[in-house]
């Protein structure tokens, strides 16, 4: 690689990680305050569950046309609309009057919320491809980092008697401009050619990627259930109802940023597989203790290796997603995601039915057979 190439190359991965940190600080502050929205709307847990359905709702269905779309405009284009409207929309929960009001505000951050994450994933595979770097694991772990720091600010304005609302919209005001200047200073990508009047392109599912669809569900399964009922286990804990439950979600992020700030070092020494092996056996133990604790340090070393469990298998999919076919890389990866999204949206309504009749904890315990069943799929993720 010339000096010049590395020069770019380094350009692109700061351009990349900045986009993946800043993008999910207002949905990070949305987490921190959810048990606040839930006591504010007077919802029971089933109540709060087909609520947060909302956002699936908007999202999988935005996800099977979010592919196609960026494969035509471009990764730039895409993200310089999709950013103002996953901002505006990241307010709506906070607008919420009633569970009603809820699903529907969510509902509309899921469809906005499609096309920025797709078009990130794209933007970390091309920047991998284009150059012959490993970086996928490190722009997620930004991404975590930005849930981490958003969870931290939402605590803070919560100690400050800031309600959601107010919150929300102080931080995606801060953020538009940071999101547009960094995307404006994205490469323009060519227009999408078009196929000869004698060829009849069709998009095919790539052998392989059903498997690493299976191994990433129950890791974002997992990771979507921790993300949204951390706060509450915490304060039906008998040591919880204090402005401290906020940090299990803290922890969390913070142990899954970690992960996934050392997942490219470890995946180049050992293989995508053996990591992923590893991560998973840490998440059944993390989920395990979750389900059995009895103080309150032993949850916060349960959310821990919960969140180093997760860390790296969504970006281990993505990479393996992008190796699979050198054609219409955006809608494979749309499809992956949809698939890993499923799971993380899915999962906290999930764990709300369950806990409604049977209780939090048990709720929490029905994850390991997920976990279980991508461990025994890790094999697919094999570098290509």
């Amino acid at each position: 690689m010339s000096e010049m190439t590395k020069r770019q190359a380094r350009a692109a991965t700061l351009l990349c990680m900045a986009l993946f940190l800043a993008q999910p600080i207002q949905f990070g502050i949305w987490l921190s305050r959810i048990s606040e929205v839930q006591s504010d709307l007077g919802m029971s847990k089933s109540t709060l569950a087909f609520a947060l359905l909302g956002m699936p709702v908007g999202l999988l269905p935005t996800l099977y046309f979010a592919g196609g779309i960026i494969d035509r405009t471009g990764v730039r284009s895409a993200l310089l609309w999709a950013f103002p409207a996953m901002l505006l929309t990241g307010v709506l929960p906070g607008l919420a009057a009633s569970p009603v009001g809820l699903f529907v505000g969510l509902m509309l951050l899921g469809t906005s919320f499609a096309f920025a994450e797709v078009g990130l994933n794209v933007l970390a595979a091309q920047t991998e491809k284009q150059y012959q770097i490993t970086i996928m694991n490190r722009a997620h772990g930004f991404w975590s980092l930005g849930i981490m720091v958003g969870s931290l600010v939402g605590v803070q304005m919560a100690n400050l008697d800031l309600p959601a609302l107010p919150a929300l919209a102080i931080a995606g005001g801060a953020l538009l401009p940071v999101l547009l200047a960094i995307t404006w200073r994205l490469p323009k990508q060519p227009p999408h050619e078009e196929a000869d009047a004698g060829e009849q392109p069709q998009w095919r599912l790539p052998a392989g990627l059903v498997p690493v669809i299976i191994v990433v569900f129950g890791a974002t399964l997992t990771e979507g259930a921790m993300s949204d009922w951390a706060t509450v286990y915490m304060r039906e804990a008998p040591w919880g109802g204090s402005a401290i439950d906020g940090l299990a979600v803290s922890v969390y992020a913070g142990m899954i940023t970690f992960g996934r700030f050392i997942g490219d070092s470890i995946n180049i020494r050992l293989g995508p597989v053996l990591l992923a092996r590893i991560c998973l056996l840490f998440a059944i133990s993390g989920v395990s203790i979750l389900a059995l604790s009895t103080a309150m340090w032993v949850s916060f070393v349960g959310f821990g290796l919960v969140g180093l469990g997760v860390s790296a298998i969504f970006p281990l999919g993505v990479s393996a997603t992008a190796q699979l076919s050198s054609q219409n890389q955006a809608r494979n990866v749309s499809v992956m995601t949809f698939g890993a999204l499923t799971g993380f949206l899915i999962g906290p309504p999930m764990i709300g039915l369950v806990a409604e009749l049977q209780g939090l904890r048990f709720g929490i315990g029905l994850l390991i057979p997920a976990l279980a069943i991508s461990l025994l799929m890790s094999g697919r993720l094999v570098r290509r």
